[in-house]
């Protein structure tokens, strides 16, 4: 007997592995995953302990300091990074992933190897 399927507007869905997970939450991750330079500032942040603003924008290249604190304010707000201020002379401000920051970023490194190996478009 073959499965009857039908599409649901109320049923945002995938199957994986026998287990129907509900991606309608993803919306939201994706909304700041898909903005310029996220998934750049996650990567080069889980590379170190803590990385400092100057560093993060030379590293991923993003040309605005005000962009560049956009999305880190972004990260912050989500619970994925978090800044760290030293109010010693010179003040400096450093940034981190968070626990669930480090977590997406394990998620996110088989897209990132997939990427590597299969888009050719530079």
């Amino acid at each position: 007997m073959e499965e009857s399927h039908t599409l649901r507007p109320d049923n945002c869905t995938i199957m994986h592995n026998g287990r129907e997970i509900n991606i309608e939450k993803s919306e939201d991750v994706l909304r700041i995953l898909g903005k310029k330079y996220s998934l750049l500032i996650i990567g080069v942040l889980g590379n170190f302990p803590s990385v400092n603003f100057n560093e993060i924008k030379k590293t991923v290249g993003c040309p605005r300091s005000n962009l560049l604190s956009a999305r880190l304010k972004e990260m912050n707000a989500a619970g994925i990074t978090q800044r760290i201020v030293n109010n010693l002379y010179p003040v400096s401000v450093k940034y981190e992933l968070t626990k669930k920051g480090k977590e997406l970023r394990e998620k996110l490194i088989p897209l990132f190897m997939w990427i590597d190996c299969n888009c050719y478009f530079r």
